[in-house]
């Protein structure tokens, strides 16, 4: 089999097996097609990460329409029971620790 690889990933191979990385060129492809081939399989076993890179894009949504569509189904008497000072207390709130004094 002949491969023919753009002058730059050539030299790149090249000093690979001069430093000594590699025992010879054969041995740095067959180590390349093996890493492409644990990717592809890795990215099968993920199909969101799967295609090109718009399909991609499409896939991952902002985290704050994430956080809109979790949400969604929450009633406004739930949100309602929520302390108004739940950002600033959130120590208080998250480990019991005593409130501070409100800032202004």
């Amino acid at each position: 089999m002949t491969i023919h690889l753009p002058e730059n990933l050539e030299r790149s191979i090249l000093a690979e097996v001069h430093s000594g990385h590699f025992a010879s060129v054969d041995d740095a492809i067959a180590e390349a097609v093996r890493l492409l081939l644990r990717q592809g399989e890795h990215n099968a076993l993920r199909p969101e990460t799967a295609g090109t890179g718009e399909q991609n894009a499409q896939a991952h949504k902002p985290i704050w329409e994430e956080i809109a569509e979790i949400t969604a189904d929450v009633p406004d008497e739930e949100w309602n029971k929520l302390p108004a000072d739940g950002a600033e207390q959130h120590d208080h709130y998250i480990y019991g620790t005593p409130k501070r004094p409100p800032t202004q």
